[in-house]
């Protein structure tokens, strides 16, 4: 089974148990199964990140960005697939085509997947 939180746990802060959701799928879940998770975060540009958190905490939306150590919490217990945590279009580009007009710059996240022991 493949459970996927793409793009959605920057939205749900520590203090609103975002490590409780997931590990709640992942109890549901069978040995073998996989989480995929992509999440954003400010390692690679602090300031662009700030202006960004207080522009959708201002809309009434919360973003909690995570650090690659914080992201990494996610896949505790996990079994994490290789390369591991990576930058989202790092995860394996040779599956893919690149895509034009983000060649030049960081996507400012993570992506990894683990499997369930």
């Amino acid at each position: 089974m493949l459970a996927h939180a793409g793009a959605l746990l920057h939205f749900v802060p520590d203090e609103d148990g975002a490590h409780e959701l997931v590990g709640r799928l992942l109890s549901e879940l069978p040995s073998g199964s996989f989480l995929t998770v992509t999440h954003a975060t400010a390692d690679f540009a602090p300031e662009e990140s700030k202006a960004a958190v207080e522009k959708l905490g201002a809309a009434g939306v919360t973003l909690a960005l995570r650090s690659r150590e914080e992201f990494g919490r996610f896949f505790d217990g996990l079994e994490l697939v290789e390369p591991g945590i990576e930058l989202p279009h790092q995860w394996h580009p040779e599956l893919g085509e690149p895509v034009p007009g983000q060649d030049d710059g960081v996507i400012p996240g993570y992506g990894a997947v683990g499997r369930k022991p």
